[in-house]
């Protein structure tokens, strides 16, 4: 049909995944911010890369790069602040 435009991609929640990913990963290893900075922003990272991994199997977003990156560094972030939790309040 003539004139019919596709939907721009839902890209959000891959590119929040891949944000709060990198800023989880940098506060996971000051023991203070750790607890309470990097672990919600680590949870929520994850969170939106499940959301931004289905929007790509459903074919609306195409960031898929980014929302693996994210979902990554938002588990390793959650390893390392768990590691330094474990080592600050032994």
């Amino acid at each position: 049909m003539p004139g019919h435009q596709l939907p721009p991609p839902r890209n959000g929640a891959g590119l929040l995944s891949l944000v709060l990913g990198i800023f989880a990963c940098g506060f996971s290893v000051i023991p203070f911010a750790s607890e309470f900075l990097a672990v919600p922003a680590a949870v929520i990272a994850v969170g939106a890369a499940f959301v931004g991994w289905d929007r790509i199997e459903r074919g609306i977003a195409t960031n898929r790069a980014d929302t693996i990156a994210g979902g990554i560094l938002g588990a390793l972030a959650l390893g390392v602040a768990t590691l330094v939790y474990l080592a600050t309040h032994s």
